[in-house]
């Protein structure tokens, strides 16, 4: 399978194509284009978090985690204006860390193996839907355009695991040698059978995303539209 480095660059060039084709076409602009850049790239090594031993893990791991403590720091800001300490401006990020690191982490890992249901196309699509989910109730957005960016972030996030798919099918094939690896088959799946409890959470998971996600006309309506599309 590809390493982490191939999956990294290769995520981050596709998926920076397709940003920039997005914007070469008027329908968003160059902020817009880093924020879904970044993450088709982070989409990218998404699947590998069900490696123990990955830095792919670390990485998507540390920055869910940092993600989380701004979620948490800005609602703690908004509710105790005024009555801020030092001691829990500390306490509040070190204790959120350790909660996801040692406990959210721990039991991910436990409950999933490698080229597992991480390596599914349902895992993609429950990771593209959540994020779509999370933009879309985000305060401050422009209202015209919240739900088409809520919907191509989460479009930039399967985008992005669906390469790195890709690329682990691509590398099972051996073409020195013209022969396929036994690993073929084992990344890019629509779904993961061995473990039929965690399938049927994820399909109900994603069931229940799709039935609250805003609507998707305007955003299919805009990203079919590609008259403005220029190369200079």
């Amino acid at each position: 399978m590809a390493n982490f480095n191939t999956h990294l660059n290769v995520a981050a060039l596709l998926t920076g194509l397709s940003s920039a084709s997005l914007v070469a076409a008027g329908h968003i602009e160059l902020n817009t284009a880093i924020w879904l850049w970044f993450l088709g790239t982070m989409g990218g090594l998404l699947p590998d978090i069900d490696s123990d031993n990955s830095t792919s893990l670390d990485t998507i791991f540390n920055l869910f985690a940092f993600a989380i403590i701004l979620i948490v720091m800005r609602y703690i800001i908004d509710e105790d204006m005024g009555d801020l300490s030092f001691l829990k401006v500390i306490a509040i990020p070190v204790v959120t860390y350790g909660v996801m690191k040692y406990g959210l982490r721990t039991i991910f890992e436990r409950l999933t193996v490698h080229r597992g249901s991480c390596h599914s196309l349902l895992f993609l699509a429950l990771c593209g839907l959540l994020t779509t989910q999370i933009i879309a109730n985000v305060d401050g957005i422009n209202s015209n355009k919240a739900d088409s960016l809520a919907w191509l972030s989460g479009g930039f996030v399967f985008l992005g695991g669906f390469i790195h798919l890709l690329l682990d099918e691509i590398y099972s094939v051996d073409l020195r040698n013209i022969r396929i690896k036994r690993s073929f088959g084992t990344a890019l799946k629509l779904v993961d059978l061995d473990n039929k409890l965690l399938l049927l959470g994820m399909m109900i998971a994603v069931g229940v995303l799709w039935t609250t996600t805003p609507e998707i006309e305007t955003t299919l309506d805009m990203l079919c539209d590609w008259s403005m599309f220029t190369l200079v």
